[in-house]
């Protein structure tokens, strides 16, 4: 008997977002009606052969994302090809660029998937005691405390896994933006690809050096609802079975502050959305129990060194290029060791962790703004 078919909801916005990076290349009527032909009789295939597709909340239209991706990546080619072969270079240039941009992020997150997998293989254990400790320094649990809010409120569970899934849709809106500017002739201040697949690449490779699964999956007999006291963890690696290893830095929220920063090309109802969506992944991430509040305070640091490394119409030489280097590369390299080795200071008093918060995000919003005027 065949089993349904597992989509992954966040490969399926990724392609989603390759459908939405085709649309920068202006495809005609006859090819939106090639692909949404070839995205139906896709799944029509997959129902036919696998009995059906896997159940989550939005399973009818987030598994038409996976769909549709792939028909415009098909097309896409096809177009590609051809325009080659009847000698349009221009034509083909533009195809050529639109399905490099089209296949990277799908194929992107297949690797991460597999290195994330390797990463769990060989090291079994998890630093999120540590993390879980940090966190109850402020005085309580941002994440069990949001948990818990969202578990009282049913009807908000499945729109907040959507938020959570959809951050690769948002990256691809984003960086087709910037590709339909280029193509205008438009010199844009940032190097979108580069900014988030070395931020994607970086992140994954810290998660070998700092590895954590989040408080629903390494407390799962108490998350949400029993907060545990301070002086009940205890600071030693956890066992944290085939979860995977995507906890420090949360590249969630660094993925949602880097669209919000580079929102600016966008009308104010399009920099609106960026906030709006930037304030529900921190609300997604944490409440869910995928992430702790200090994962998004190293995001920060964190996602203003790449900033920095990619903004090419600053030159390296300018004192705020170099300051925003600075900041992000040092904040991130001192909140990773102090978690790890310096974590009593923070117990000494909630006013060092609160303070030590405040002036990381202060400080990298402050070093981003002045990299704005540069």
């Amino acid at each position: 008997m065949a089993t349904s078919l597992e989509i992954n909801p966040t490969l399926s916005f990724t392609l989603l977002g390759s459908c939405a990076l085709y649309a920068v290349s202006r495809p005609t009527r006859v090819a939106w009606v090639c692909v949404a032909t070839i995205a139906v009789l896709m799944r029509l295939a997959v129902v036919r052969l696998r009995g059906g597709i896997d159940s989550y909340y939005g399973t009818w239209w987030i598994t038409w994302g996976a769909f549709l991706g792939l028909a415009s990546i098909v097309v896409l080619a096809a177009q590609t090809a051809r325009t080659r072969t009847h000698g349009d270079a221009s034509r083909h240039k533009l195809l050529q660029g639109t399905f490099f941009a089209a296949c990277v992020f799908p194929i992107l997150a297949l690797l991460v998937g597999d290195a994330l997998r390797l990463i769990a293989w060989i090291d079994q254990k998890t630093l999120d005691a540590f993390l879980l400790k940090f966190d109850g320094s402020l005085g309580f649990q941002p994440s069990f405390l949001l948990g818990r809010m969202l578990s009282s409120l049913p009807k908000l569970w499945g729109p907040t896994t959507v938020v959570y899934y959809a951050l690769p849709l948002g990256v691809s809106i984003l960086y087709a933006s910037y590709l339909r500017r280029a193509q205008c002739g438009e010199q844009t201040r940032v190097s979108i690809l580069g900014l988030f697949l070395s931020l994607i690449a970086a992140g994954t490779c810290v998660y070998a050096l700092f590895p954590a699964i989040g408080p629903a999956h390494s407390y799962p007999n108490l998350f949400p609802w029993h907060s545990p006291l301070l002086s009940d963890i205890v600071m030693e690696p956890l066992m944290g079975g085939e979860a995977l290893r995507n906890c420090m830095p949360s590249l969630h929220f660094a993925g949602a502050l880097a669209i919000f920063w580079n929102s600016r090309l966008w009308p104010r109802w399009g920099r609106i959305l960026a906030g709006i969506f930037l304030l529900a992944t921190v609300f997604a991430t944490l409440s869910l129990g995928e992430h702790y509040l200090v994962d998004l305070v190293v995001a920060f640091p964190f996602t203003l060194f790449f900033q920095a490394s990619w903004s090419v119409k600053v030159p390296f030489r300018d004192a705020r290029r170099f300051r925003a280097l600075l900041v992000g590369a040092i904040g991130t390299v001192v909140w990773l060791a102090i978690l790890r080795y310096g974590l009593q200071v923070f117990l000494l008093s909630p006013l060092i962790p609160w303070t030590a918060l405040i002036t990381t995000v202060s400080w990298c919003w402050l070093a981003k703004s002045n990299l704005d005027t540069a």
